[in-house]
């Protein structure tokens, strides 16, 4: 086969192919056929009119473009089978008709995008050398009273109260908000909830409730900041008149072995704590390892001085995409009115992304060599625990379930595992 082979950047080869007319003849025929079984040809069923008719009714250059896409797919899979065993290619293959004529040599390009061959540095140094800069893990009383009480107000009860409102009390106020005597748009509400304190208000607002009683009525006015997050107000004077139609105080329960009971499968206070220790823990340690997880995975990265294939960059992309948009949905967002809040597009927020996405490639494909390198190869059962937990946190009931697609589910996977694998082996360099 008569092909030559050129590197062109971002990790792409354009394969150069020549193949003689005496090749692409054969083809002719079958290109015919096959265009006559999409059009109609006065007096033939589809599929059955001679070549004259259908050179006639298409025109000749026509068939021989359908023939050249018949041989080029022929010679493809032979091109690739040469050349898999000097490279590893990702993504879809861009193929190109550079010469086409009745009686001379077909000419066209494929150009295939490559997964990099990577110079690493020596990932085992640099393991080893922030492996011991992990930081010790201390739990602070106040972290555990603190959770305790969290887990106290959650069971708050409400009493209404006749007396004057304090800090810490759940409310219900009337209303009005104003600029220069105009009503704000939305700047009215009737029996508006808020716990006086949390700071859900414009600042100032909730220090003008404390002392009201039910019925009793305020007006006041209050300069909203600069820096506020509606800028339609930031640096406005606004005058607000409000009513107060409930106090409530909330009553924590106490402290004690029965209040531990209901929590939990606890006996006890000092068993609740001990639990609330524990996961407290747990979770300073996950996230210390995650920082070394990842310190490590940028100082290996940085190191690497690769151009990223762009097919890869566009994945990364529309998974970093895919990411918020889920983040924004549970939320209880709508992405449409997210991207409108911000001011911004998908591609404006892609742009800003560009440089994380290659970061994260990078990273990814160095994990992919270092396991390679070390002969890191999950089993069949880790792979499918973590195929099995993905689907189970995806949330995703019946038809939707059906449309997985198991092979890309099973590679997706498959790199998880051998990540989690590989940073556990850095980790103990």
């Amino acid at each position: 086969m008569n092909f030559t082979t050129h590197a062109l950047p971002r990790s792409r080869i354009e394969v150069r192919a020549e193949e003689p007319y005496e090749k692409l003849e054969p083809f002719l025929q079958k290109a015919a056929k096959a265009i006559s079984e999409e059009i109609e040809i006065p007096g033939f069923r589809k599929g059955m009119a001679p070549y004259e008719k259908i050179r006639d009714a298409v025109g000749e250059f026509k068939i021989l473009e359908e023939a050249a896409r018949l041989l080029i797919r022929k010679q493809y899979s032979e091109i690739m089978r040469e050349l898999e065993g000097k490279h590893e290619f990702i993504g879809s293959p861009d193929i190109a008709i550079t010469k086409l004529a009745k009686g001379d040599a077909l000419t066209y390009t494929i150009t295939l995008s490559l997964i990099p061959a990577l110079e690493l540095p020596d990932y085992k140094k640099i393991a080893s050398r922030i492996a011991k800069n992990k930081k010790s893990i201390a739990i602070e009383n106040k972290e555990i009273e603190d959770a305790l009480k969290w887990l106290q107000e959650s069971r708050a009860t409400l009493i209404t109260v006749t007396r004057p409102t304090e800090t810490g009390d759940r409310v219900e106020i009337d209303f009005t908000a104003r600029h220069d005597k105009v009503k704000l748009e939305g700047g009215e509400s009737k029996n508006h909830p808020l716990t006086i304190g949390e700071g859900t208000f414009i600042p100032g607002f909730e220090e003008e409730l404390v002392g009201l009683t039910t019925s009793e009525e305020k007006s006041f006015s209050l300069v909203v900041p600069q820096d506020y997050h509606d800028k339609n107000l930031a640096g406005k004077e606004l005058e607000f008149s409000v009513a107060m139609k409930l106090v409530q105080e909330r009553k924590l329960p106490e402290l004690t072995d029965d209040f531990a009971r209901s929590i939990g499968n606890f006996e006890s206070v000092t068993e609740l704590e001990k639990n609330i220790r524990e996961g407290i823990t747990q979770e300073k340690e996950m996230k210390e390892r995650d920082r070394i997880r990842m310190e490590i995975a940028n100082a290996i990265a940085k190191e690497i001085h690769a151009e990223m294939p762009d097919v890869l960059i566009a994945t990364e992309l529309e998974k970093m995409r895919e990411e918020l948009m889920r983040s924004i949905t549970r939320m209880g967002l709508k992405w449409d009115e997210y991207l409108t809040h911000i001011k911004k597009s998908e591609d404006d927020l892609k742009r800003e992304w560009a440089d994380d996405a290659e970061k994260r490639v990078t990273i990814a494909l160095a994990l992919r060599e270092i396991a390679k390198r070390e002969s890191i190869v999950p089993g069949a059962e880790e792979i499918q625990e973590a195929a099995d937990r993905w689907v189970a946190q995806s949330g995703l009931m019946g038809e939707e379930l059906k449309k997985i697609d198991k092979e890309g589910l099973k590679q997706y996977a498959l790199g998880v595992v051998r990540n989690e694998k590989t940073f556990e082996f850095l980790e103990t360099l």
